[in-house]
């Protein structure tokens, strides 16, 4: 994932409402949103060449993670793919804070991540092997996530946030469908930043425009938004997960996933 707005106990039915996109390279192999078939308890996407994942949930723990990468310049190589954090976290049947306590101690073999991990739907954590040295508690509250930071005010994730909050707050007498729907449409957003609101992380000026929406257009080097997700879960233990996939010809697919906690 590259960009990401949470909600945690922000609307009357829905205690957890997330909002990402994932961008990444179109040639590289990706399963879309399915339970995994060697691990049918998780569901998620996942990343083929490394068979880790970017965005994930266990069903019957119910962790959660989601990570995004860091960008400062040259893109970083580690000795261990990122997405392995994902898998490796909703795998794990040890509490979510022992699982963080060993990242923190590990942290060094990834390039720059930042992470959303724990559990559905008001225990998440934020860790970040280039912001901070310590897991951050997340309370009730919105959050924003691109490739810097959580809640560093990049135009993306300022626009976002802004809109995010609208929705949620004005969301209240909608059906389900009708916020899915909004939510998609927030994530669609192609809005490029002005110059001088963009960061300075190395890429130079062009690049920078060209990362600055929402929805990343396919572009350099073949990149571009993958896929847009959405995990709701309401006040009853139930877990709704939308995904719309995207590829570089401009088609589209979609799938969905319900799962009740116990």
């Amino acid at each position: 994932m590259c960009f990401a707005l949470l909600a945690i106990q922000q609307h009357p039915q829905y205690s957890f409402i997330l909002a990402a996109n994932r961008d990444e390279f179109f040639k590289r192999p990706a399963t879309a949103l399915g339970v995994w078939p060697d691990q049918p308890s998780i569901v998620g996407g996942m990343d083929q060449s490394s068979q880790g994942s970017w965005l994930a949930l266990n069903q019957t723990s119910l962790k959660f993670a989601l990570v995004t990468n860091v960008r400062q310049g040259i893109p970083q190589i580690g000795a261990r793919s990122r997405g392995l954090v994902v898998s490796e976290f909703v795998a794990s049947p040890q509490p979510a804070l022992s699982d963080l306590k060993q990242l923190a101690e590990t942290q060094n073999q990834y390039a720059g991540f930042n992470l959303l991990a724990g559990y559905l739907p008001n225990e998440i954590y934020y860790l970040s092997n280039r912001y901070s040295s310590h897991w951050q508690v997340l309370n009730q509250g919105y959050y924003g996530l691109s490739n810097a930071s959580l809640n560093t005010p990049w135009p993306k994730v300022q626009r976002g946030l802004v809109e995010f909050k609208h929705l949620v707050n004005n969301s209240q007498n909608q059906d389900q469908v009708g916020l899915v729907n909004k939510l998609f449409e927030l994530l669609a957003d192609r809005t490029i930043a002005k110059p001088e609101q963009l960061p300075d992380t190395g890429i130079g000026l062009e690049k920078e425009l060209w990362l600055s929406p929402i929805f990343i257009a396919p572009g350099f080097m073949d990149y571009g938004t993958r896929c847009s997700t959405i995990i709701l879960m309401n006040k009853n233990k139930q877990v709704f997960c939308y995904e719309r996939t995207y590829y570089s010809d401009n088609r589209s697919s979609y799938a969905e996933y319900f799962f009740e906690a116990s």
